[in-house]
């Protein structure tokens, strides 16, 4: 059996969500990965793990009806597995499920109508700015629209538990390969000397896009108020945006930028650090969201400080050590608390990774989710 995984735009960090699947899929069935690409390139982190399907367009509604055509020809999945309820994937998945006849499974790893209204005023002004952004498919009203429509997928997965209170369906949360991702692989000291990072600091680490809602700029305040000089923060997956400008004006020579890296690459830069740090803050855009990153860490064995936001308390019960978001003096003592206890360090690492192995590993979910598809391909 082969399976099209449908992907609102293969240019940007929505992939990632696409490659996981793909990821637990592929020991079972063929895979294929479609999905417009709406800039130049393949997104970075995994523009080489696999030949993807894609089509040069804008996320406009001009071009949905125009494009329709090239998107479903290639198409070839007896399942349809659409990552996200935008209309670029979903929207062409249900398309070609009623025009074909074949089974659609909805993945659901954030709460885009969320992430996109805000809270306060920013919500009402949000739904102003929607209706003449209806040309764009990625506005609010059409995020909604396809939210509510997830009703018409015949199931439902989620990537954490307030989507699967809200949406139902199955939990699949963004486990990680805990073979590829294991620190019996990595040598610190090597690592560091490879990737240039000095060995007599104590390396806290952040990786990802940095944006807003992930309180990257408490996590530098943070840093940067500790009075000492050789704790240094690593901020690993920057690209050009005003925020980042933002960070970089706030920092110190304690904070050092790194581009977006491959993939592969991610557990040698974990490999290298002493401490994770996942500074979420807390919005609509961040309580329907899990970050990724936490699994990464966790399966590398790797101390990590989290907010108390969606589903990161529950993931790090006894294995990590969690804070209040926007409390940057908080997690400047507890940055600190550990930099001064290895012992501390080794010891939630160590939890942090049998908990990754037993309870978010591809070993664990991926015969869960062939089991899933297997339930939808044969009704």
């Amino acid at each position: 059996m082969k399976i099209t995984i449908l992907t609102p735009d293969l240019s940007d960090n929505s992939l990632g969500r696409s490659y996981l699947l793909a990821q637990l899929l592929e020991p079972h069935y063929e895979i294929e990965i479609v999905g417009p690409k709406t800039r130049q390139n393949i997104w970075k982190p995994v523009r080489d793990e696999y030949e993807y399907q894609s089509v040069d367009m804008r996320s406009s509604i001009l071009d949905f009806p125009l494009h329709y055509q090239s998107i479903s020809r290639k198409i070839s999945g007896d399942v349809v597995y659409a990552v996200k309820p935008r209309m670029l994937s979903y929207g062409y998945g249900l398309l070609n499920s009623i025009e074909k006849d074949k089974p659609i499974i909805l993945d659901i790893d954030d709460w885009e109508s969320g992430f996109k209204s805000g809270d306060g005023m920013r919500k009402y002004l949000s739904y102003l700015k929607s209706i003449p952004m209806l040309v764009n498919l990625n506005s609010l009203g059409y995020m909604r629209m396809m939210e509510k429509a997830s009703v018409w997928a015949d199931e439902i997965t989620v990537s954490n538990f307030f989507l699967k209170e809200k949406f139902g369906g199955t939990y699949v949360p963004h486990v990680r390969n805990t073979d590829f991702f294991n620190p019996d692989n990595y040598d610190s000291k090597k690592a560091r000397n490879e990737l240039g990072i000095p060995e007599d600091k104590f390396i806290v680490l952040f990786s990802g896009t940095p944006r807003p809602h992930k309180g990257v700029s408490d996590l530098v305040e943070a840093v940067q108020s500790i009075e000492r000089d050789d704790i240094l923060l690593l901020i690993v997956g920057v690209h050009e945006s005003r925020y980042v400008r933002k960070l970089k004006s706030m920092s110190d020579d304690r904070v050092v930028f790194y581009s977006q890296q491959p993939f592969t690459q991610l557990p040698k830069w974990i490999a290298a650090s002493d401490l994770f740090v996942i500074p979420q803050k807390q919005t609509s855009s961040t309580r329907g969201q899990m970050p990724a990153k936490v699994f990464d860490a966790m399966s590398m064995g790797k101390p990590i400080i989290a907010t108390e936001v969606s589903d990161l308390p529950r993931v790090l019960e006894d294995c990590g050590v969690i804070v209040s978001p926007d409390s940057p003096g908080e997690l400047a003592n507890k940055i600190e608390d550990l930099a001064n206890d290895p012992n501390e360090r080794d010891e939630l690492g160590s939890k942090a990774r049998v908990q990754c192995v037993r309870n978010y590993s591809y070993q664990r979910f991926s015969p869960k989710l062939a089991a899933l598809v297997e339930e939808v391909a044969d009704h």
